[in-house]
């Protein structure tokens, strides 16, 4: 049976929200046999003003390369492209979509089953934390717009708060925002309104980044001053000063959930739309650690330590046929062991070595670093320290937990360079193929399909196992807001299969649309890869699917531009060779037609012989070669007799071929040994090195004439008169000179001529 094929259509594959629900999709398919397509399309009617690659509308054509007979089934993380547009848009987008099974992920769409998240439940914990642990009693909110389903479902929760603790309230202390970086004002305005806040519950993490600017801007300090809460759980969330205690939305969870969902589908149910929790994350915007510390009663809970975990150790969900029970259980016994030594009060040196060996060997051997958030780790100690060493009296007892504490973040501090030099190894693998690609790039002599190895040989360098190069026949002008349709059939100018660079015959290449996810060259295994649009500017030149891996969530963007590069800089090359050619194939016609050109510009039309300029260009040429040879030469200037007579009684048709007669019979005196040209209307002349003297060229050529008339059926005679001029090899003189000497002789001649024109 086929494997089946799903779509996970995206917005930019390096957001960092994207990439948490992309390892949640992989992760979920690793146990699958199915083949995962994820494709970008960046973000509906995004206003691309100011913005580096404006061009990036681009993005959107990716969807065209999809058909319910190139997939199986879709999951969409809807509000994500569409975060920029109207319901409206996005609802036409979704439309557009091929007809298969299609689940909405991150988003509820009317009419498509999905999963979102319970915004609710970690916004409740957070604010709880503040009214409870804390005493925080007037608390704002920067949320977003009614029409944002995430954002109403997070003012929701802030008003349940609020009203199960009676907590004061102003209309001014919520504050719409657009839910970016960009909401100075919006923050500027609940902070005049309501000086006297002592925390802001910010819709997301980007809002809350900022509102931290501008408390400091106002010479208050965030954790101190006010209490910041955020949501996302962004990377940035744990990067600020002080770390923003925020709300993770485990897009990793929901990726998986989304996934299984698709495949309920393909099985013939509605899921419906399900949900899945989110959990509060405590950091220093809600105070300095003694305060925290103080305040916090459950790290030495031991029926809290599951989710201590889960929360510290969140990281093992990215990592495909993970087995967590293990690290689990040795971080449970561990801890275990930890917190009975606590509790106990009694400083032991020997017990405090074994500790110290145990967590070694915990971070070591089980690599549980590899899968930690150090973000979470980090304070999670400095808190257990904390209550550690408010239980141990006596100076000697602090020390060894902060030894032991010390021993601790040594581990920790090595991990991270090793993950440090790992990560830069792998960058500086890319650069170098990145710049590979741009050094073959520019020595491109000929822009011929063995161009388009230099795309997937740099990604085979540097890991990848698989990457095909999809080319149109003829790149397309894209301008935005048009429509964009993939053309039926492509080609495959490149394929990298199982670690090979396969050669692709011209033959082979050709693949229609409905085959891109199933050709002979792809992988016979189930594969997991990113559908990337080639494009620079406003043309598009086809698309390149690639292993999806942590190298394309980092840099696949930029890498595909530098692809998109060479396409473009391989069709130029293309394009010149084309012209080169048909410029050749032109000046060869040229060439032919000039040659034409040149025997029609010397030949005269009517007889074929040589016109006057061709004579005489002819003539200079013989009187130049015979002198150096010393030979004599005869020019003869000849004139036909009653020409007039002939077309005025008989018509120019006879008149012509009397002409025609002229040239055949002097062509035939000097044949081999001369040249004749007719340089007039009735004129002739020729210039011969034969033998022949002037008188017997006389005779000869009046002998052919005679002949010719006496078995000619034509009613009259065609005859001529002929003047000659010999030219010496010592003799100076020019044709002009010579042609003027034979015409004084040809007056002489005609005096004699004959007259009978009749027979």
């Amino acid at each position: 049976m086929k494997r089946k094929t799903i779509c996970f259509l995206v917005s930019g594959l390096m957001d960092d929200f994207t990439i948490k629900l992309c390892n949640g999709v992989m992760s979920e398919a690793s146990h699958l046999d199915i083949n995962l397509v994820v494709v970008p399309v960046k973000y509906i009617d995004r206003d691309l003003t100011g913005l580096q690659d404006k061009y990036e509308y681009q993005y959107k054509t990716n969807a065209s390369n999809l058909l319910p007979e190139n997939i199986d089934a879709l999951l969409v993380a809807a509000d994500c492209i569409g975060c920029l547009t109207t319901k409206e848009n996005l609802m036409d987008f979704i439309h557009s979509l091929p007809k298969v099974p299609t689940v909405m992920v991150a988003s509820k769409v009317e009419g498509y089953p999905g999963v979102i998240f319970d915004n609710k439940v970690g916004v409740r914990d957070g604010l709880t934390y503040l009214v409870e642990k804390l005493g925080i009693r007037r608390i704002g909110m920067l949320g977003g717009s009614e029409k944002h389903v995430d954002a109403k479902e997070r003012r929701d929760a802030y008003d349940e708060i609020r009203q199960k603790y009676d907590l004061p309230y102003r209309e001014t202390m919520f504050v719409e925002t657009n839910i970016s970086l960009d909401c100075q004002n919006e923050v500027e305005l609940l902070l005049d309104m309501n000086p006297d806040l002592e925390a802001v519950f910010c819709v997301n993490d980007d809002v809350a980044r900022t509102t931290y600017q501008v408390l400091r801007a106002r010479g208050l300090e965030p954790g101190k001053d006010v209490k910041i809460l955020g949501f996302d759980n962004s990377q940035m969330a744990a990067m600020v000063s002080p770390a923003l205690s925020t709300v993770d939305a485990d897009a990793i969870e929901l990726g998986r959930h989304g996934l299984r969902m698709v495949m309920r589908a393909l099985e013939g149910e509605n899921p419906g739309v399900e949900t899945t929790p989110t959990r509060f994350i405590l950091r220093d915007s809600f105070g300095g650690l003694e305060e925290t510390v103080r305040k916090s009663d459950g790290l030495l809970n031991r029926s809290l330590l599951n989710r201590q975990f889960d929360q510290i150790f969140y990281r093992y969900r990215d990592v495909e046929q993970m087995d967590a029970s293990k690290l689990r259980n040795n971080f449970l016994l561990l801890m275990e062991e930890v917190i009975s030594y606590v509790e106990s009060g009694q400083h032991d040196d020997w017990q405090v070595r074994e500790l110290k060996d145990k967590i070694n060997t915990f971070f070591t051997k089980e690599h549980a670093l590899e899968y930690t958030d150090n973000n979470e780790l980090m304070p999670y100690i400095e808190r257990l320290h904390a209550e550690a060493a408010e239980r141990f009296g006596t100076p000697e007892a602090k020390l060894s937990v902060y030894r032991m504490l010390i021993s601790v973040y040594k581990r920790i501090l090595n991990a991270m360079s090793d993950r440090t030099v790992q990560y830069e190894s792998g960058m500086d693998a890319m650069l170098y193929s990145m710049k590979t690609i741009v050094k073959d790039t520019l020595n491109f002599t000929y822009g011929n399909d063995k161009s388009y190895e230099s795309i997937v040989q740099p990604l085979a360098n540097v890991g990848f196992r698989n990457a095909f190069v999809y080319i149109y026949e003829k790149s397309i002008v894209h301008l935005d807001q048009e429509p964009f349709e993939v053309p039926k059939m492509l080609r495959i100018k490149a394929a990298l299969t199982d670690g090979e660079v396969r050669d692709v015959p011209y033959i082979r290449q050709p693949v229609s649309l409905k085959s891109i996810f199933n050709h002979r060259f792809l992988p016979k295994e189930k594969w997991t890869m990113v559908l990337m649009p080639l494009y620079f500017g406003d043309t598009v030149y086809g698309s390149v699917l690639v292993d999806l891996n942590n190298l394309m969530f980092r840099n696949g963007e930029f890498m595909v531009n530098q692809f998109a590069t060479t396409a473009r800089m391989i069709e130029i090359l293309r394009q010149n060779n084309e012209i080169q050619k048909q410029l050749e194939e032109n000046l060869a016609v040229m060439a032919e037609n000039n040659i034409v050109l040149d025997r029609l510009s010397r030949n005269d039309v009517l007889t074929g012989i040589l016109n006057r300029r061709g004579f005489f260009d002819i003539a200079r040429s013989v009187i130049a070669e015979c002198k150096e040879m010393k030979i004599d030469v005869i020019f003869s200037y000849v004139d036909m007799n009653n020409l007039k007579v002939i077309n005025d009684r008989f018509g120019h048709d006879d008149g012509d071929f009397a002409l025609r007669a002229i040239s055949q019979v002097l062509t035939e005196v000097v044949s081999g040994n001369g040249t004749v040209g007719r340089i007039g209307g009735d004129e002739y002349a020729f210039i011969y090195y034969g033998k022949l003297s002037e008188e017997e060229l006389r005779k000869e050529i009046s002998e052919r004439f005679r002949k010719m008339n006496e078995e000619s059926d034509k009613p009259y005679n065609v005859t001529v008169s002929c003047g000659f001029y010999r030219i010496h090899p010592e003799e100076e003189i020019s044709v002009d000179d010579a042609m003027a000497s034979a015409d004084e002789d040809l007056y002489r001649a005609k005096q004699f001529k004959d007259n009978r024109v009749v027979k």
